[in-house]
């Protein structure tokens, strides 16, 4: 995926988005809706709707998942690309874990 230089500001600026909120926060959630329309996947958006817990929301986090894992294996080529991926990765995971926890309880 050879992005242009307004999608490579649009992915940025979600990711510095992200940095700025806390994990697993409505902000959050909203955010990640976000990405996954710019990254064209609507269906996926629509299940972040749902409750943090659900079985939907957590299909929604490996979908987004898989789709920035396959976006950072095209990008090697651009270091600092690779590393917004690779942040936007650990931050999913984040989430897909409190997901869990939220999920199982205490």
């Amino acid at each position: 995926m050879a992005w242009t230089m307004p999608q490579k500001v649009g992915i940025y600026t979600l990711i510095q988005k992200l940095a700025e909120q806390k994990v697993a926060s409505a902000e959050e959630l909203v955010t990640y809706a976000k990405l996954a329309v710019f990254l064209g996947d609507v269906r996926t958006a629509v299940k972040f709707s749902y409750s943090l817990d659900s079985p939907q929301f957590r299909d929604a986090m490996l979908s987004l998942l898989t789709t920035v894992g396959s976006a950072k294996a095209e990008a090697m080529n651009d270091p600092a690309g690779v590393d917004n991926l690779d942040y936007l990765i650990v931050r999913i995971r984040q989430t897909y874990g409190e997901s869990l926890r939220k999920f199982w309880g205490p």
